[in-house]
């Protein structure tokens, strides 16, 4: 049968070199911001959003540090509440993925522009996604007004991030890839962006982990990011959902993808003889599944679900909302094929 598929090629502007911190100002004035609100989370984060609101000068209005992940409702309120204080015109997120999420947020209830300057390699920054949470629940949802529109990549921002927020910020986004080579809304592009990632994740990747100071594989590792994020567009797969749903119960996002990354890859290649092929030349491993689960074990970071704090008696109401989804590709999951994957990770 043909191919068939739509190609949506959203507007974004992509500045990126060693040093383009520097460009920040002249970028927020080409969107025409006058008065940004940088969005930070604490501590390093407040420290890198006070140095960017100070080069902005009297272009920005304000530092709103109270950025944390997965957007609960109470910092979501919180974000709106001091983008009117302060009348912001737009907005500048710094970090990762809990900056960058509260910024869309904002920009989801106010239609703020953002521009954003990734730290991490979550690839947040090139989606049109946003998430937010309430109690043990995490809703997600898409739209266009939250996706910036420019994003700033500086490898230099990435030395100092630690070997362990280096590993599982770039496990998420390989999440992204190999849960876009069967999303039913690939195209041509994003898969061939999901398959060139992997790539340069797979050469580069342990050795930013091993080394953070190489400035080299940071910036394949911060190229590979940006390309794992446009492959989001095309939606999100098990992986992406699985982590959402335990994002409810408070787990880490980054450190829950690349938990559960092996064994979602090994339960879907079974159904995608192409994805397949795609992985083993791109990680150059003969089973990608099990590539990414060694890859995993030699970081150093957190292996199973218990170690980020999830409990066996939570898997039963997390197969349910899996199954409620209705998940059919490459295959069906089931709320008992769902039970069996969270209990493996487990």
């Amino acid at each position: 049968m043909p191919p068939r598929f739509t190609h949506d090629a959203f507007p974004q502007r992509v500045v990126f070199a060693a040093g383009a911190i520097s460009q920040v100002e002249a970028e927020t004035e080409r969107l025409g911001i006058s008065r940004a609100l940088v969005i930070a989370t604490p501590g390093s984060g407040e420290r890198l959003g006070a140095k960017v609101a100070a080069q902005l000068g009297p272009r920005a209005v304000g530092l709103h540090a109270k950025a944390v992940i997965h957007v609960p409702r109470a910092v979501a309120e919180g974000g709106l509440a001091a983008a009117k204080a302060a009348s912001a015109d737009g907005l500048v997120a710094v970090g990762g993925g809990s900056a960058i999420g509260l910024a869309k947020i904002i920009a989801r209830d106010t239609g703020l522009s953002i521009l954003a300057v990734p730290t991490t390699y979550s690839g947040s920054e090139a989606t049109p996604v946003w998430g937010t949470s309430d109690g043990d629940r995490k809703t997600t949802g898409k739209d266009n007004k939250v996706l910036p529109r420019t994003i700033v990549y500086d490898p230099e921002l990435t030395l100092a991030l630690p070997a362990n927020v280096t590993a599982a910020s770039a496990m998420n986004a390989m999440a992204h890839c190999v849960m876009g080579l069967w999303s039913p809304d690939r195209t041509p592009v994003t898969v061939v962006f999901a398959t060139e990632a992997m790539r340069r994740f797979g050469d580069h990747l342990n050795k930013a982990v091993a080394n953070g100071q190489d400035i080299d594989s940071r910036s394949e590792c911060l190229i590979a990011s940006w390309l794992a994020g446009t492959v989001l567009t095309a939606g999100t797969g098990l992986n992406h959902k699985l982590a959402h749903v335990l994002g409810g119960y408070g787990l880490p996002h980054a450190e829950t993808h690349a938990v559960l990354l092996a064994h979602t890859t090994r339960f879907n290649l079974a159904a995608n003889t192409d994805a397949n092929t795609r992985l083993t030349e791109a990680l150059r491993a003969r089973d990608p599944a099990a590539a990414l689960e060694n890859m995993l074990h030699g970081f150093g970071i957190p292996r199973r679900l218990r170690d980020l704090g999830f409990t066996e008696a939570r898997i039963p109401d997390a197969a349910v909302q899996i199954d409620a989804l209705k998940i059919t590709a490459p295959r069906p999951v089931s709320a008992e094929d769902a039970r069996a994957l969270l209990l493996a990770a487990y």
